[in-house]
């Protein structure tokens, strides 16, 4: 196709306009020696987010849409987008290594791959964990009883937690949906993200869709990348990521399965809300978890709906934490 560029920059955005912008101006400053189009889909911003990316940046296209989900605004612009790969870009994920060419050469030179991505720290410095175990009940279990924290069972857990891993390239069950750079031919095959994910578990399911099709899911450390977000866990979120986890069981598993998936599931909660009472007694904010725990149990055991408050009410920006 005459004009196709390289890459085409997707970047979802909810608020938080001034991380919006910086992001932007960091990977418009990382691309390299390629060609790249850029498309931001603002999800219902009230804080002047896409007006402001449209004063500074008249080369990104604006694609204005109520907040829809983070699956469903990222197909907004897959179904415009032209690059011979597409990035999804959360608005709080700087480049400071690395360039996009090189990434995108990285996919060039390896065409079994559909998808990539590579090494991510959070602000302080510490890896975050982006390479992942596909889930199963045995894994929910695992995490359920924390056997994880055995080094002989750290297997039973979707994140790969050894630092040393992420120093080599190699393949992935699944990689975090917070950079994820996608082939085209991949996309084409595979589809986009499933809408029916509000928010988790969309690139969970995508790469798995994208590996039936044959490809290759692969860790390039070849970019350094900042996650500006939290390492303390998100209680607001717990209800809405196990309801994403129910979702993606009742899609992929057995009935068998799922029963099995959703029973660790409930159990992990129901644990947490068991060694959080004594506690919450004395803490507001251990309060504010074992309520968390508790809707998420509920949500788990179909008593609930998640109650899902958008991200950019904690911290100022739409995406993955």
């Amino acid at each position: 196709m005459p004009g196709r560029p390289d890459l085409s920059v997707i970047v979802v955005t909810h608020q938080g306009r001034d991380l919006a912008l910086h992001v932007l101006r960091t990977a418009r400053a990382a691309t390299g020696p390629i060609e790249v189009e850029w498309l931001v889909v603002d999800s219902g911003s009230s804080d002047g987010t896409p007006d402001a990316i449209e004063r500074e940046l008249p080369e990104v296209t604006v694609m204005r849409r109520p907040n829809i989900g983070f699956a469903a605004g990222n197909n907004v612009a897959l179904r415009a987008a032209r690059g011979r790969y597409v990035l999804l870009l959360n608005p709080d994920v700087e480049i400071v290594d690395g360039t996009l060419a090189q990434l995108v050469a990285a996919m060039d030179g390896r065409p079994e791959v559909g998808i990539g991505s590579s090494i991510t720290h959070y602000p302080d410095g510490e890896l975050q964990a982006s390479i992942r175990r596909f889930p199963s009940p045995a894994r929910q279990l695992g995490e359920a009883l924390m056997l994880t924290r055995l080094p002989s069972l750290s297997h039973l857990q979707e994140d790969e937690c050894r630092p040393e891993v992420y120093e080599r390239e190699q393949s992935a069950d699944w990689l975090s949906g917070s950079f994820l750079l996608v082939r085209r031919e991949a996309v084409e095959q595979a589809g986009g993200l499933d809408e029916r994910f509000f928010l988790f578990s969309e690139e969970t399911d995508w790469c798995l869709r994208v590996r039936a099709e044959g490809w290759d899911i692969r860790h390039f450390p070849t970019m350094h990348l900042t996650h500006h977000t939290g390492r303390t866990e998100r209680p607001d979120l717990f209800a809405q990521n196990s309801h994403a986890k129910v979702l993606y069981a009742r899609k992929h598993f057995t009935l068998p399965g799922r029963t099995a998936f959703r029973a660790a599931l409930a159990l992990r909660h129901a644990l947490r809300c068991a060694g959080l009472i004594v506690p919450a007694l004395l803490r507001a904010g251990v309060r504010e978890r074992l309520a968390a725990e508790r809707l998420a149990l509920l949500v788990v055991l179909g008593l609930a709906a998640p109650r899902y408050r958008p991200y950019a009410e904690r911290n100022g920006t739409v995406g993955r934490p």
